[in-house]
């Protein structure tokens, strides 16, 4: 019975056209149409820890795609990333968030510091290009999944941190 049913809604989604293998970084406009929107988009959240708002915006065109920026506060660092924008057909156009990659690749640390940069970004583009709210739920679960993939490391790392700090003092206190 379950076999039937399984074929069953294989063939109704075949039918109706859904394509389970959608890619999410893939949009139904041209590279012009994207750079436009993407250069005027702007998206303001509430601070979860407080008064203020967190703020993202397109600054502008860039050889690759568009220019985005996120201040957390006004009184926070400027983050930066860009919105690469790589044209598949005329009117089908696929934009990834590059925020950049720290120059310790094989350090847990680092991986997970890179991994957390882009969501808030890769919220924004998809937000404004798919004409819908920022939904915040989507920048927690890929923080959430970009933390615990990187878990067992980042605690290896601490261990050996902690292992290390302890030797020095150790030396420290016998001299």
């Amino acid at each position: 019975m379950s076999a039937r049913l399984v074929i069953l809604l294989a063939g109704a989604l075949a039918v109706s056209g859904c394509n389970l293998r959608s890619d999410p970084t893939i949009f139904p406009y041209s590279v012009d149409e994207v750079r436009t929107m993407l250069s005027d988009a702007k998206t303001t959240l509430p601070r979860r820890d407080g008064p203020g708002e967190i703020k993202i915006w397109g600054t502008g065109r860039s050889a690759k795609g568009v220019r985005l920026n996120m201040k957390y506060a006004s009184w926070a660092p400027l983050l930066e990333c860009e919105a690469v924008i790589t044209s598949i057909k005329p009117k089908e156009t696929r934009v990834v968030a590059d925020c950049g990659k720290s120059t310790n690749g094989e350090s847990a640390l680092s991986r997970t510091q890179d991994a957390l940069r882009a969501p808030m970004f890769e919220e924004h583009i998809a937000a404004t290009l798919n004409k819908r709210p920022f939904n915040r739920g989507n920048v927690d679960a890929k923080e959430v999944a970009a933390v615990f993939q990187n878990l067992g490391g980042m605690q290896r790392e601490a261990l050996q941190m902690s292992a290390e700090d302890a030797r020095l003092r150790a030396a420290e206190r016998r001299r």
